[in-house]
């Protein structure tokens, strides 16, 4: 179905579709028409009570796409733009052909913006059906991951957005614009891949719910242990994880002070971990964040202009952040056992005869270890107007 390598697939919107969802550009030499093939936007895993993959897929209808831009023009009911069809297998790849009996047309997967991984195939773990989409060459590497918490893929695949008529497309963006907040774990299928198999850095995932019966949210963060759910992080746990790792792009952080309440704008970010070893073993995790931030708003009393009321502000900005650092680190070391962090990749590429000989029990060992949380933060801005409006 693809020209060359997946990453450098070409799009064309069609005049039809301009507001809404790109699709293949004709010129590969096995183009097909798109009365042909059904386009994929949105895929769900889960498994059902009898042990079996249950597949959803989320199918983009052009023409009701274009129908539904000019809605209004004629009477009549409209089309709905998608249509979600399930089907059951012992394997994914069964479950995929499986569907042929329900669709009339070919299955077109490179566009899938989403693959929604339901509660129960996570717990029960997901390595051996993600076997399919590692080895598949259709699907796109940059695809993104994510794990229902309190609803099936079927029942998120199956929600009528007010807010995009193709809601695999209004779910993708969700995680974009949550990723600028600092509150969901972005995963790629090409990351899944890379992390799956070792037990030197755990899985992680990020998680999306139910918000309505027309929306959805994403924010958390699904911690697995050997490829089996273990539990959730929470939007702030999951910041401060995200802070350790180096994956926070920007974020909004309050701090409170004794003159009112600071919201800071976190522009600028770097995390890093490792371990420290005393006599051939490890004695600590360490974890070192530095952070640019800016002032985005002020209620409370008083000007922000004096130094010593700027260090205050650096100081609890720190201390937050230091907070929800503790927070995922204790979360993740006593409930989950599980070194999502990759600290265990530190070790074994800087300590790899200690790796060798307790690599396999890294994991108990991880759980016990003291953690040191180092942040350093800098106050960029403070705005044109030092103090608060009122």
């Amino acid at each position: 179905m693809k020209c060359g390598n997946s990453k450098k697939i070409i799009f064309v919107i069609m005049a039809a579709l301009l507001p809404v969802f790109p699709v293949l550009l004709a010129g590969c030499w096995n183009n097909r028409d798109l009365t042909e093939i059904n386009i994929v936007a949105g895929i769900g895993l889960e498994r059902t009570e009898e042990g079996k993959i249950l597949l959803t897929i989320q199918v983009v209808e052009p023409g009701a796409i274009q129908s539904s831009s000019d809605k209004g023009k004629s009477g009549g009911q409209q089309q709905k733009p998608v249509f979600v069809e399930s089907s059951e297998g012992e394997t994914v790849f069964e479950a995929v052909r499986g569907l042929l009996s329900v669709i009339d047309k070919k299955l077109f997967f490179s566009t899938a913006q989403v693959l929604i991984l339901g509660e129960r195939l996570s717990q029960e773990g997901i390595e051996e059906a993600m076997d399919f989409f590692h080895r598949d060459h259709e699907f796109d590497y940059e695809m993104n991951i994510l794990v229902a918490k309190g609803a099936t893929p079927k029942e998120i695949l199956e929600i009528e957005s007010d807010i995009d008529s193709i809601p695999a497309v209004y779910i993708n963006s969700t995680v974009e614009n949550t990723v600028s907040r600092g509150t969901v774990k972005k995963t790629m299928l090409i990351n899944l891949i890379k992390d799956m198999g070792g037990n030197e850095k755990q899985l992680a995932v990020g998680q999306i719910s139910k918000a309505g019966e027309k929306s959805v949210r994403t924010e958390g963060t699904a911690v697995f242990r050997d490829g089996k759910l273990a539990g959730w992080l929470d939007p702030y746990e999951t910041r401060g994880y995200l802070f350790a790792v180096d994956e926070i792009e920007s974020a909004i952080i309050n701090v409170h002070t004794d003159n009112g309440k600071i919201a800071m704008e976190i522009i600028r970010s770097k995390g890093k971990i490792n371990v420290a070893f005393e006599n051939g073993e490890p004695s600590a995790l360490n974890i070192k964040v530095k952070v640019e931030a800016n002032v985005g708003e002020y209620q409370g009393k008083g000007k922000l202009e004096a130094s010593e009321d700027l260090d205050v502000l650096r100081g609890l900005l720190e201390d937050e952040i230091k907070k929800e650092i503790r927070m995922a680190v204790e979360k993740v070391q006593e409930e989950y056992h599980s070194d999502i962090f990759g600290f265990g990749t530190y070790v074994r590429k800087y300590h790899p005869k200690y790796w060798k000989k307790s690599g396999n029990n890294w994991l108990a060992i991880f759980s016990e270890l003291p953690v040191d949380i180092q942040v350093d933060a800098k106050i960029m801005r403070t705005g044109i107007v030092k103090s608060p409006v009122n």
